[in-house]
């Protein structure tokens, strides 16, 4: 952290608020952060960084918790009327394992990545809030960016994407997965494992793709889902992900246990009649509830007055239903969301049962998750915030973009209905990006 007395913060309303994702496409250096919640009418766009913290290992979500609210406490506000949620805020995120990975295309993206932004807009019912954010021993107060003009920077991010190219086959993905699977449900049969949570990730070879187009249609097509931006210098991480870990305000605290799908329906009677086998069905019940018991535990050590429907319900999304079940609680003493957020990560959902071996075996297979299966989000100078886990998320680095869709393996798994429910999860972005997939 850089030695500085102080930092100073400007918090001044907006009149007629932007259209945020079009801050994208300033002449603003990056990075660029992005974070929106349509169903709550909340959304976050962040340029620049005065200050960026990583961190790594085992103890990287408590280190990063400590190290952000002791830098935000050290910001002099000029408007000492302004809430904590209205910034000045920590914005960032956290791979899926706590050791760098070793894949290039993650490069720009640590093992735990969190910055101070130079200037913050904060959207929420309509009001909206610009916060400018500097070191005075080193700067003047940030200015306003002029966008650019949205037709030049349309133009140098969309192009054809018909025909964009798997450098692998679909038989050959197939293959590859069928024997993965196959050797997964062995270690469950032998009881090293209860379940394990297997990711496919397909690279396209593609001219462009811009995320701005992807999620302003998500605000219509998948309004309940938390849709998230991370551009660096040279990659970018975005995605619209259904799976909120941990959100704080004071002391409510609100998660969730996602797991279990099925597909959705080509009319209503049979999306309907797919939706209640799926609250009947043992396999994604024994998933759904790895899940709720890890949440329980997790938030049972810090919270009290846990309230956990007995039975999941069905979150139905464009590309699959899901089994879901909400938790709420009250914290029993300070706990930032941060903190909140590696007590629970990696959860069943993504990682398995028993968590250490189920990490291991992901990290041995799978060395390039990156930030996929991590966790996004932001947190403010009284520790409140949300994170989400990172899933139905793509990569950009140069001409190439990496997906990644994961489906749970316990005894009762069939490699080919799993493969299914990967490639209905890939379709929730590709779609959205007109990509023809060939090959």
């Amino acid at each position: 952290m850089p030695e500085v007395s102080f930092l100073r913060a400007e918090t001044t309303p907006v009149a007629v608020a932007p259209e945020l994702l079009e801050l994208s496409r300033t002449s603003a250096a990056p990075p660029f952060f992005y974070w929106e919640h349509p169903a709550r009418g909340m959304a976050i766009a962040a340029l620049g960084s005065v200050v960026e913290l990583r961190a790594s290992g085992k103890r990287r979500f408590e280190e990063l918790s400590s190290r952000a609210q002791e830098l935000l406490s050290r910001i002099r506000l000029d408007t000492e009327a302004a809430e904590p949620r209205d910034g000045p805020l920590m914005v960032g995120g956290f791979g899926f394992s706590d050791r760098e990975s070793a894949a290039r295309e993650w490069r720009e993206f640590p093992a735990a990545c969190v910055m101070l932004p130079r200037l913050l807009w904060i959207r929420r019912q309509g009001r909206c809030t610009l916060t400018r954010i500097w070191d005075p021993a080193r700067e003047k107060r940030p200015d306003d960016p002029f966008p650019r003009s949205q037709t030049a920077a349309a133009g140098a991010c969309e192009s054809n994407l018909n025909g964009a190219r798997e450098p692998e086959t679909l038989a050959e993905q197939r293959a590859r997965w069928r024997e993965r699977v196959e050797r997964a449900r062995a270690m469950v049969k032998r009881g090293v494992l209860s379940k394990v949570v297997l990711s496919r990730r397909i690279e396209i070879r593609r001219t462009g793709v811009d995320p701005a187009r992807l999620l302003r249609a998500a605000r219509n097509t998948r309004p309940g889902c938390f849709s998230f931006w991370f551009a660096r210098a040279q990659t970018a991480l975005f995605g619209s992900t259904p799976e909120l870990l941990v959100r704080v305000e004071g002391e409510r605290v609100s998660s969730g246990a996602l797991a279990g799908s099925a597909p959705r329906g080509s009319s209503p009677e049979q999306d309907r009649a797919l939706g209640e086998a799926l609250l009947q069905c043992a396999k994604n019940l024994e998933e759904h509830e790895y899940v709720r018991e890890a949440v329980r535990s997790a938030l049972g050590a810090v919270a009290a007055h846990l309230k956990m429907p007995p039975k999941p319900v069905v979150m139905r999304l464009p590309e699959a239903q899901h089994l879901f079940t909400p938790v709420e609680a009250r914290l029993r003493g300070p706990h930032s969301v941060i903190e909140l957020a590696g007590r629970l990560h990696p959860t069943p959902a993504v990682c398995g049962v028993p968590r250490e071996t189920a990490r291991e075996l992901i990290e041995r297979e799978e060395p390039g998750r990156g930030w996929y299966a991590g966790t996004v989000g932001w947190m403010d100078r009284a520790g409140n915030g949300e994170f989400a886990v990172a899933l139905r998320s793509a990569l950009i680095d140069g001409p190439r973009m990496f997906l990644w869709a994961g489906a749970g393996i316990v005894a009762g798994s069939d490699p080919q209905t799993e493969f299914a429910e990967t490639e209905a999860k890939f379709s929730a972005l590709l779609r959205s990006s007109g990509i023809d997939r060939a090959g």
